[in-house]
């Protein structure tokens, strides 16, 4: 067993003993606060400070209520080498399992607490767009709290907070992930982030981070893009380079017609400091804030049944090119769709889009949002807004919908893309599908289970999932999916139960003779535990 394997072993442990009023919360506290002249271990509140906030002078980290698991990780990544320090690494060498588990417990209970402050000629607010929206379109970075969470407060165990760390301490580590000096971390996410920054920009973001509060605080949705730089190539996805008559259009967007050349430049949306003044600028404000947070803002939340927004789907809020971007989405309607047998307008898709990614049959109201309601205003205002610009009519976009993958030469095979999930996919959406949140807000959406979408949305396709992952996943470029891996990824995903299809007449078998008669569609497969049909459908009441 490797030494992190016997420092994991024992969290659980530690956390029942804890839980009974036994000592190993006071053992972290005794290393925290005293440490252990007798095996050389010096005291971290020295370095750490006694509530545990860090230290700006010393570039020391804020400890206090990160998560223990995310604490002993990297306690054992200075024994490895991975990380270096000339206190630290000697510290680290000296400490027992249990030890590490102790301190990392006595620190992830403590209250949050944070001693950061930024230096006076640092514009804390100039990292604030890499921070909340990252520069997707030109050097295809995410933004930093598309893992760390809403105002970078952490999520889960494995991405810690930003906000509050000491601006020293944030502003060493981008140095030390962009030189090489730190690693180890998964899938190299972070030596890929750190060196595609400039060293002004790692100084702002650190000291934005520096200045953030500690709890989740209101979103923002109005930001400016990132000084754009010119675009003289084409672009490629991660597992292709594709034209755009071979766009997958989710859920029949329209069909595409053959034979159109790819447009020498990829369509642009306005900037989000271009807002429109007046009502329509508000409203359009107000589109963009429901489609990241569809799930949890008070107007639309009442119609989501899960735990998903339109932003999971449609990245960099609906900007993102071969992410089903709404820019191409908006000059394609109105339009006959094959999966209702009628002509749509852009209302009645949006409102199938709540129908059946966000199951608004299992939502408070159990319905869409109604026409011309509010809900629907913001977010057609929004779409429009983006489309500013954009010929109307055009199907064909280059960027629209997900770009569509060869078929797969080995089929597409769940017990290969159950290995490649757990490799590349868990880190974020959990082991079981089930996502992660941050106090409501979807950090990572569930793939699977209660709180997916259900078996009627277009992601519940293979074909489709797989072209959204080969194009998109894992968000940055350090892991690159073969288009095989991406079928056999997307195979594994869709075949797991989730809520049911909102066609269902009581007969998984008529409804997927009616509904699902796609080689790619694996409801009413015998795939599901010992052998059970898929459709069964699953609800989180």
């Amino acid at each position: 067993m490797s030494h992190l394997a016997a420092v994991m072993a024992t969290v659980l442990l530690t956390v029942s003993a804890t839980v009974s009023g036994a000592t190993p919360l006071e053992h972290g506290r005794t290393l925290a606060e005293q440490g252990d002249a007798a095996r050389g271990i010096v005291a971290c509140a020295g370095c750490h400070r006694a509530d545990g906030g860090g230290d700006e002078a010393l570039g020391a980290a804020r400890l206090a209520g990160l998560a223990p698991a995310y604490l002993a990780t990297q306690i054992e990544r200075f024994r490895a080498g991975q990380r270096s320090h000339p206190v630290m690494s000697p510290w680290a060498e000296r400490l027992e399992p249990a030890d590490i588990t102790a301190v990392s417990a006595y620190y992830g209970a403590l209250a949050p607490a944070s001693n950061a402050r930024a230096p006076s000629d640092i514009d804390a607010a100039a990292g604030r767009a890499l921070a909340e929206t990252g520069d997707w379109p030109w050097r295809d970075l995410p933004a930093c709290v598309r893992c760390h969470g809403p105002g970078g407060v952490g999520a889960g165990t494995v991405f810690p907070p930003l906000a509050g760390q000491p601006y020293s301490y944030l502003l060493a580590q981008l140095q030390a992930w962009a030189a090489g000096r730190r690693h180890g971390e998964p899938m190299a996410l972070m030596g890929a982030v750190a060196g595609r920054l400039d060293a002004d920009e790692q100084r702002a973001l650190a000291a934005y981070f520096a200045t953030r509060p500690l709890a989740v605080a209101d979103p923002a949705d109005d930001l400016p893009d990132p000084s754009p730089a010119p675009v003289t190539a084409s672009v490629s996805t991660p597992a292709t380079t594709v034209a755009a008559t071979d766009a997958v259009v989710p859920e029949h967007l329209g069909a595409v017609p053959a034979g159109r050349a790819e447009a020498a430049s990829r369509f642009t949306p306005p900037g989000r400091d271009a807002l429109p003044e007046g009502p329509l600028g508000e409203m359009v404000r107000l589109g963009a804030h429901l489609f990241r947070h569809t799930n949890t803002d008070p107007r639309s939340a009442p119609h989501v049944g899960n735990d998903q927004t339109c932003a999971g789907c449609h990245l960099d809020n609906g900007r993102r090119a071969d992410a089903s971007p709404m820019w191409a989405a908006w000059v394609a309607y109105p339009a006959y769709r094959g999966k209702n047998h009628r002509v749509d307008t852009m209302a009645e898709r949006i409102q199938g889009c709540f129908r059946y990614s966000m199951n608004a049959q299992d939502s408070v109201s159990g319905q869409v949002p109604e026409t011309n309601g509010l809900v629907l205003d913001a977010l057609q205002s929004y779409i429009y807004w983006l489309a500013t610009g954009a010929p109307t009519g055009d199907i064909a976009m280059s960027g629209r919908g997900y770009p569509r993958l060869p078929s797969p030469a080995e089929g597409f095979d769940r017990t290969r893309g159950a290995a490649l999930y757990a490799e590349h996919c868990a880190l974020c959406h959990g082991a079981e599908g089930e996502g992660l949140l941050v106090e409501g807000e979807v950090v990572f959406p569930p793939l699977w289970g209660p709180r997916s979408y259900n078996w009627g949305a277009g992601m519940h396709r293979v074909d489709t999932a797989a072209a959204f992952i080969a194009a998109n996943m894992p968000l940055l470029d350090t892991v690159q999916l073969t288009p095989q891996e991406a079928w056999d990824v997307a195979a594994y995903i869709n075949g797991h139960e989730r809520p049911q299809d909102p066609r269902f007449d009581g007969s998984v078998e008529r409804t997927a003779a009616r509904f699902h008669t796609s080689p790619f569609d694996l409801y009413g497969e015998p795939l599901g535990v010992d052998g059970a049909v898929l459709g069964q459908g699953t609800t989180a009441h």
